[in-house]
């Protein structure tokens, strides 16, 4: 089963490979950025739902989600 620290790897890893793909269809820098609050709003619920679902739990498994959740908010 995929650590957490592994999910939140992959996750912000997702992000700039995605940016640049959309950078290759030659869209906009703009375009590109309304992407990114969403990205992270997405990869916050799914890294939310990861911690949720660990056994036994812990608070300290939320602050990836809060994190992304965060700087969704910042950016948008």
């Amino acid at each position: 089963m995929i650590s957490l620290l592994a999910l939140s790897l992959v996750c912000l890893a997702a992000i700039p490979v995605l940016f640049v793909i959309t950078l290759l269809f030659s869209i906009p820098l703009a375009i590109a950025m309304a992407f990114l609050p969403w990205l992270l709003r997405l990869a916050a619920v799914v890294l939310l739902l990861r911690a949720l679902m660990e056994q036994p739990f812990r608070l300290e498994s939320l602050a990836p989600a809060a994190i992304a959740f965060a700087l969704s908010l910042l950016l948008r």
